[in-house]
């Protein structure tokens, strides 16, 4: 059962988190939206996700600048994180924190996203 696990969307095309929202939540997840990468941080402090699904191409703060953040704060470092990118994935996969972060490919396929939470979500 999923309810109540927490998930952070971040990406600076709201339709692109207004999608992944919806989504989520027909299947339980509670579901914030983010689409200014530099409050990102601010907003999970505020919010505590379980997983963050971050879009790594966003102006100002991208996706890697949001993953090292979060695993630089003691608050939030056990926070999971999936990358989403139109970029192939070697052009920016050195940007990111020693973690392991799924990456998925934009546009995003909502199967192979719901097929990966399970694994990413805490057991309770």
């Amino acid at each position: 059962m999923v309810m109540g696990f927490r998930i952070l969307a971040i990406d600076d095309e709201p339709s692109a988190t207004h999608t992944l929202k919806r989504i989520l939540e027909r299947r339980g997840y509670v579901v914030e939206e983010e689409n200014d990468s530099n409050r990102a941080l601010a907003t999970a402090k505020a919010f505590r996700p379980d997983l963050v699904i971050v879009d790594f191409s966003m102006p100002e703060t991208n996706g890697g600048d949001v993953a090292w953040q979060l695993a630089s704060d003691p608050l939030l470092k056990s926070t999971q994180v999936i990358m989403c990118s139109g970029l192939d994935s070697c052009e920016f996969k050195r940007k990111l924190p020693p973690m392991h972060i799924p990456i998925l490919q934009k546009p995003l396929d909502a199967l192979a996203l719901l097929e990966l939470l399970p694994a990413m979500l805490p057991a309770n």
